[in-house]
């Protein structure tokens, strides 16, 4: 059987250990993908072909530049004043960062050298072997339900998000969500329940953020992850967005 420590293997002692990550964009003081003041990074690759994101252009990493855990942490140096202040960290986002759980356990690693807290923001598709090996460096992980499967939740295939899901709860981590709700594609209040039931099985879950698509999103999302009838989609209005927080407040959770 294999260890999932062995996945992550150092390298051995004297040899350098500088790993390279495709990485799409950065933003150096972003807010949202964890507390405080975030240096976020953004990586290029997800295995998922979901029905509101092909994401073709992203896996073929096209825009992709490759960027050095240590070229990396010297930019983060320089903005680790702002992340102690507010509370903040480094965030690692995607496309799907469990593509490149190596890349990120070592920089999440360099991360706490510097005493920077971590957080992982993913959808929960990847190797769970070198997720597990990735998990124990990162202190929050923003769990993505927007394209989520509630038919799956039972399921548990090698890289299912389900499956990924139970192994983060049985691990203690603070856990934040983010459902951003799609008009006609995951607005269903079933599904939506269905989710709420899932999300309140987490006991370290400290909030969803449920979050309307915007309009103003279009050009971004048809480079990366083209929406058919992108132009005519209309964002969910404050009824409806208030509708989907209650179903998951009447689950005891806090719904922003």
């Amino acid at each position: 059987m294999t260890n999932p420590s062995d996945v992550m293997r150092l390298p051995p002692p004297g040899a350098p250990f500088n790993l390279s990550g495709r990485v799409h964009s950065i933003s150096a003081r972003g807010t949202g993908a964890g507390p405080g003041v975030r240096f976020v990074i953004f990586l290029h690759g997800c295995p998922l072909r979901c029905g509101h994101c092909p994401n073709e252009e992203v896996d073929r990493g096209n825009d992709a530049r490759l960027d050095t855990v240590e070229k990396l942490i010297d930019r983060i140096t320089q903005y680790a004043d702002y992340m102690r202040v507010s509370g903040g960290g480094v965030t690692v986002a995607g496309a799907e960062p469990l593509e490149q759980a190596e890349f990120v356990r070592e920089l999440f690693r360099r991360c706490h050298l510097m005493g920077i807290p971590t957080a992982l923001d993913t959808t929960g598709s990847g190797n769970l072997f070198a997720a597990r090996g990735l998990l124990h460096l990162t202190d929050l992980v923003v769990l993505d339900l927007t394209g989520f499967d509630t038919m799956a939740i039972h399921d548990t295939p090698a890289c299912s998000p389900a499956r990924f899901a139970n192994m983060l709860r049985q691990m203690d981590k603070p856990v934040w969500m983010r459902f951003v709700l799609i008009p006609g594609f995951n607005d269903n209040p079933d599904h939506v329940e269905a989710l709420a039931e899932f999300a309140a099985s987490f006991p370290d879950l400290e909030r969803v953020d449920v979050m309307p698509f915007q309009r103003m999103d279009a050009g971004e999302w048809r480079k990366r992850c083209p929406l058919p009838d992108i132009r005519a989609l209309e964002p969910a209005g404050t009824n409806q967005v208030r509708s989907i927080r209650n179903i998951f407040r009447s689950h005891g959770l806090r719904a922003d």
